[in-house]
């Protein structure tokens, strides 16, 4: 389809008179002697030029006026270059352009107010605004309980269940509906500058208000758009098949627990499952600092304050730091993402409060050197024992297939015994494997023996259970 096509349908659906396109600014259409700006960054020379082409059939050299033949009927045109200025204006075909030297007294007030430099003011369109047929589309999604819809201009929608991509039966969006998802003047320039943009939506849906969290990029393509519902309802452990001795790791009155894995682990399930066993269960004041928010927690025993990043706090490392000024009991940060972030932590945990926070790290015992590795060289031997002074237990999970299709965690969980404190202290990565495998009463826990339980309980078969595996040999043993 070509490119003009989508702005023409645009300019249909409203029912405007006339569509103006001007390199380096957003596109408008006119109505009732109204100018209604579309919802897009502003339109590069070279995304006009390519225009150019497809209304005239020839590469941009003057002004020319005539008409064009497009999907939706017959158009009338103008296209007018100036110096660092090209633009295009598109009209009904029985309907004249205005001429050049009687400039449109609509289009010259828009112009002297954008050369004013006065900020316009933020638009925040109802959910509508997205189009009936978007909000089916999310509607279907939020239905189906997938865990992300992804949009793509010229693609068939697709939604992730229980791991697994699959289509919805729907049209391919185009890429100007896509756009129009965009809330704001702030978000359009971020996804203009830097090819996409980050931000949260609540629309009101058959199954009741629903908010999500949307990223909109650019892609060789064109445009998409990535949709998270923001989970209202907590699963409790037993639901995520995680062990109920999990929820031991909320009764340390302070120090970090690490909950590690890789990208889409659940990772952040397992930390909100912990946090609403907390807020059932004891009086403390939570405060989580997330990108984003995953799920809405509501106080009951606790007082929870919830702070997305790039919203309601700049990073992680600096809501941490106002954190500290805030008297929390616990303080979940959702992710480790940086020195700054993760010397913090460390100072939170050691000065009396219990932080929880993610890693992506491969296995429990991994996650030690991968807190160490990000500190330079000379101070490494003073992280390692902060940490074994602050680091209460680490787990880490991954997804694995179910015989029913579906995916089940299996887990390693590392219990910080005197022990394992000494080989962190002393980078003895050994001292921390032998005590996982040794340390059952302490309630440590390897992924073979998570694996082999899986395998004993029919939810899993041995096959995948060896393709997982880190020791085959242990596991073999321990299925034995």
């Amino acid at each position: 389809m070509a490119v003009i096509d989508t702005f023409l349908k645009l300019m249909l659906e409203k029912r405007a008179e006339r569509l103006v396109l001007v390199s380096d600014a957003v596109p408008y259409l006119l109505k009732g002697g109204e100018t209604i700006e579309l919802s897009m960054p502003a339109l590069r020379e070279d995304m006009l030029a390519r225009m150019v082409k497809e209304i005239t059939g020839d590469e941009l050299s003057a002004r020319k006026e005539g008409t064009f033949r497009a999907a939706d009927g017959a158009f009338g045109y103008a296209v007018l270059p100036s110096a660092g200025e090209l633009r295009i204006e598109i009209h009904a075909a029985g309907a004249m352009p205005p001429a050049a030297e009687e400039e449109d007294p609509l289009t010259k007030a828009v112009a002297d107010f954008a050369k004013s430099h006065e900020p316009a003011t933020p638009k925040s369109p109802p959910p509508a605004r997205s189009g009936p047929d978007l909000l089916a589309l999310i509607d279907q999604a939020a239905a189906l309980d997938a865990s992300d819809l992804f949009l793509s201009s010229g693609k068939h929608p697709r939604v992730r269940r229980n791991g697994t991509l699959s289509f919805l039966e729907a049209d391919p969006p185009d890429a100007a509906k896509i756009l129009e998802l965009i809330p704001d003047d702030a978000a359009r320039r971020e996804f203009e500058e830097s090819g996409s943009t980050d931000f949260a939506a609540r629309w009101e849906l058959s199954g009741g208000s629903r908010r999500f969290r949307i990223n909109v990029f650019r892609h060789r393509d064109g445009v998409a758009a990535a949709l998270r519902p923001i989970r209202q309802k907590i699963p409790p452990l037993t639901d995520l098949g995680l062990p109920e001795d999990l929820l031991d790791l909320v009764s340390f009155p302070n120090g970090l627990v690490l909950v590690t894995g890789t990208s889409g682990s659940g990772k952040s399930t397992t930390l909100a499952a912990l946090v609403d066993h907390l807020n059932r269960t004891r009086s403390r004041h939570v405060i989580t600092i997330e990108d984003p928010v995953e799920y809405e927690h509501r106080d009951n025993q606790c007082l929870i304050h919830q702070r997305e990043v790039g919203t309601d706090v700049e990073s992680f490392s600096t809501g941490l730091r106002a954190a500290l000024r805030e008297n929390p009991d616990v303080i979940l940060l959702g992710e480790l993402r940086d020195l700054d972030t993760i010397s913090s932590a460390l100072t939170a945990a050691e000065t009396g409060h219990l932080v929880f926070g993610t890693l992506h790290s491969g296995t429990a015992s991994s996650a030690v050197n991968r807190v160490v590795d990000v500190f330079p060289g000379y101070q490494q031997s003073h992280i390692r024992t902060q940490l074994a002074l602050s680091l209460r237990a680490v787990v880490s999970q991954r997804l694995v297939p179910t015989k029913a299709k579906k995916l089940v965690p299996a887990i390693e969980k590392l219990i910080v015994t005197s022990a394992v404190a000494t080989g962190i202290r002393e980078g003895q990565d050994h001292y921390v494997r032998t005590a996982m495998l040794t340390g059952v009463e302490e309630g440590m826990v390897t992924l073979e023996r998570s694996l082999a339980s899986l395998v004993r309980k029919g939810i899993i078969d041995r096959e995948t259970a060896v393709r997982h595996a880190m020791d085959p040999k242990a596991l073999q043993h321990l299925m034995e």
